[in-house]
């Protein structure tokens, strides 16, 4: 029963104050559409404490449902999963990534795991098992049949689901599942809102359906193991069946056991064997190897400045077996790359000191820009710039066309924006836009103080460019570093409203993207990297255009030049 939003602060307030009291420990959120709780309780206060809950007055804890997970002992009590409790009021139990909240009146069809259990064995009709947990999760374990939504958060799931069951009868029977049922809760609730007349969703998710098979000894369903939040009990306690369904990260040796890397500034997760745990001492790589080693060799302040200078360097999500790009240091992906050459910054440097294009106080006016913009902006967000010797580049493509007149779409900072305009007679004559507001008034800001003449827009770039072309504006260059997903359609708006000049270049950015282009073309790649899936069909459709000319040039992340075809 949901209830409503103003009540929960002193709901949150009491709550503390009274499971406190029992010796509960653990995480729990609440918000108008119910509670959701992992905690651990006293053995000698459990019963005690979930009489209370099913007693408790107040609408939200009306049938609330209780998943038993593991129990700690004296074997497995030295790493007890909670320390303190924490009980905090969310806008929504989990992050689904709506702009709509769902219905959650019904939620389709809830079966006890008897019931998902023999609906499994029924052949008599068609249906699709779905996993809605993330794909990390579904590495280790799963239902016989189902199919795996390869997303990495929760609010990725509906537009991925989408895909899924495009084409799809909407009285197919779509089975769902996840770890303890919230996530199913909205999926199935999502699922019957767009139409679907036969949701069935499992009861207390992958650990009811265990204590069931446990309690009465058939054969499971599910094979592997349970992930779960708390991964000492994931990969003892939860194991379901014997059978090893992944492989290990490092070495490729069947392996169902997740672990975080032991490079504190890494702590990728990450799938690996016993003797790949011991030989990189717990790392995920040499790299994560060798620097636990160095940090371990210096004192805590030392540490405390290394981490700070480096930590930037490395993914700080989860990054399992399944993931295409390795956990650990990150190399730059907007580094210079050849057959030949090993990306890096060395690389970078010397091609900026041997490029002779521009004058030094030309240079010097974009060494200016970039130490602003290193002095305003993160790390992170300055890695979104292209690398000095990239503007470079673009500065020669520019001179190459001779070009008078540019338009950009993605400006960030402005960094590529003055690269180009100081390649043309008149910075005046460069328009670039971005969506970006803070990043658009900055750029603003410091071109007017600079006294540079560039038309710096905030607005989205396809806007702008169908503004461009109902003023009938033509431009001898045009640089693309936005939105990779409206690449198609930037590419066919610009052709078709002929902003392109007879003798201009596009310039498409990033259309490598990371390396994961070419794995998804050569059908190595990961469902779930949806950017690098479009870039693939971007890049071949330009290749098809009889139109345009093109070249996809392998240096940074991946640069498609294109200009009209004059055969």
């Amino acid at each position: 029963m949901q209830v409503g939003p103003a009540e929960l602060p002193m709901l949150r307030k009491s709550m503390l104050q009274k499971w406190s009291e029992f010796g509960v420990l653990g995480r729990v959120y609440i918000a108008h559409e119910g509670i959701n709780a992992q905690i651990t309780v006293p053995a000698t206060r459990y019963y005690d404490f979930r009489a209370y809950l099913e007693n408790h007055p107040h609408p939200l804890f009306q049938g609330v449902f209780f998943n038993s997970g593991g129990e700690l002992t004296e074997e497995n009590n030295d790493r007890p999963p909670f320390h303190t409790l924490h009980i905090r009021v969310r806008p929504r139990l989990a992050n689904d990534g709506l702009t709509e909240p769902l219905d959650m009146s019904y939620r389709g069809k809830e079966l006890s795991p008897q019931e998902w259990h023999n609906a499994l064995s029924d052949t008599s009709r068609p249906k699709r098992i779905f996993d809605c947990r993330n794909y990390y999760e579904h590495d280790v374990g799963r239902f016989d049949g189902a199919e795996r939504i390869m997303v990495e958060t929760f609010k990725e799931t509906f537009e991925t689901l989408d895909e899924m069951l495009e084409n799809t009868s909407k009285n197919t029977t779509c089975m769902i599942y996840c770890t303890g049922g919230i996530r199913c809760e909205k999926v199935g609730a999502y699922l019957t809102q767009k139409g679907y007349t036969d949701v069935q969703r499992l009861q207390g998710g992958i650990v009811h359906y265990a204590e069931y098979v446990k309690e009465t000894n058939v054969e499971s369903k599910f094979r592997g193991r349970n992930f779960v939040f708390d991964q000492r009990l994931s990969n003892t306690n939860t194991t379901i069946t014997e059978d090893v369904l992944s492989t290990c990260y490092t070495c490729g040796a069947p392996c169902n056991t997740h672990t975080n890397c032991s490079n504190t500034l890494c702590h990728g997760l990450v799938i690996q064997c016993p003797a790949c745990a011991q030989a990189f001492q717990g790392a995920c790589s040499t790299r994560c190897q060798s620097i636990m080693n160095k940090m371990q060799d210096m004192s805590p302040d030392e540490r405390r400045a290394f981490a700070k200078q480096n930590a930037h360097h490395f993914q700080h999500h989860l990054v399992p077996n399944g993931r295409l790009c390795r956990p650990g240091f990150i190399q730059s992906a907007r580094s210079f790359s050849t057959y030949q050459c090993v990306p890096s910054d060395d690389l970078n440097n010397y091609i900026v000191d041997h490029a002779s294009i521009q004058s030094a106080s030309k240079n010097l006016q974009l060494e200016n820009l970039r130490a602003a913009i290193s002095n305003h902006w993160p790390e992170s967000m300055t890695a979104k710039m292209v690398p000095y010797a990239q503007a470079l580049y673009l500065q020669f493509l520019v001179q190459s066309v001779r070009a008078e007149n540019v338009l950009e779409i993605g400006c960030f900072t402005g960094f590529s924006a003055l690269s180009m305009a100081l390649a043309v007679p008149k910075p005046q004559n460069v328009i670039t836009c971005d969506v970006d507001p803070a990043a658009v008034e900055w750029t603003r800001k410091y071109f007017d103080n600079a006294k540079i003449a560039i038309d710096v827009r905030l607005q989205d770039g396809l806007d702008l460019v169908k503004e461009m072309g109902q003023a009938h504006r033509q431009f001898d260059f045009i640089f693309v570093d936005g939105n990779k997903s409206s690449y198609t359609a930037l590419y066919d708006t610009i052709l078709d409203l002929n902003l392109l000049s007879k003798h201009g270049m596009v310039v498409f950015d990033n259309t490598l993207f990371r390396g994961q282009v070419v794995d998804q073309a050569v059908g190595n790649g990961n469902p779930k990297d949806k950017i690098a899936h479009k870039l693939v069909k971007f890049n071949q459709l330009v290749a098809q255009d009889q139109r345009t000319r093109s070249f996809v040039v392998p240096m940074w992340d991946g640069m498609t030049l294109v200009q009209w075809n004059h055969k």
